[in-house]
């Protein structure tokens, strides 16, 4: 069996939709309650784990989570403070199993709202932005992104889009 660990919910439904696209099917997806609860060793979902491992009942692990800000994270923000914290979490866990991590390269809502296939859609969305000054309150795109979800509960995400290639090749990879 393969593990993919996600930060949190709204990750885990969108990496459901993805693999489904993909037709990757009953995907193991665990969802960690956040970025800085992922890179904890002592989050007690990994002793489960670890033992899933050594009853051999899981021979894969992926770890999928956004890079965030700097500033938002001063411990492991940012993409070289990501793949630092996520080497001494594996370094850590000591897995004797393939272990292997996608970090996107910014914020996960950044990433998504540029695949929305409605382009003009997404100019909306994006002068939104710029109008209720949502980055002075909050310096990324997630107020805007659950917003795009809860006004279209079946996102217009292009899995076709560019962005989506080198994910998906690791995904087809690991299964």
């Amino acid at each position: 069996m393969v593990k993919i660990i996600v930060e949190g919910n709204d990750d885990k439904n969108f990496f459901t939709s993805f693999l489904n696209h993909l037709d990757i099917k009953d995907p193991s997806i665990i969802q960690m309650g956040g970025k800085s609860a992922l890179l904890d060793s002592n989050n007690k979902h990994y002793k489960t784990l670890g033992e899933q491992i050594r009853t051999q009942k899981i021979k894969k692990i992926l770890f999928i989570f956004d890079c965030d800000f700097e500033n938002d994270d001063n411990t492991c923000g940012g993409m070289e403070k990501s793949h630092e914290c996520f080497e001494t979490l594996k370094q850590t866990l000591n897995w004797q199993i393939p272990t292997d991590v996608y970090i996107f390269e910014r914020n996960l809502d950044y990433f998504l709202i540029e695949t929305i296939r409605d382009k003009a859609c997404y100019e909306y969305f994006d002068n939104l932005v710029t109008c209720l000054e949502v980055e002075s309150v909050k310096p990324n795109k997630k107020p805007i992104a659950n917003l795009y979800r809860d006004l279209y509960p079946y996102p217009k995400f292009d899995f076709n889009h560019p962005n989506f290639d080198d994910l998906k090749s690791k995904l087809i990879n690991l299964f």
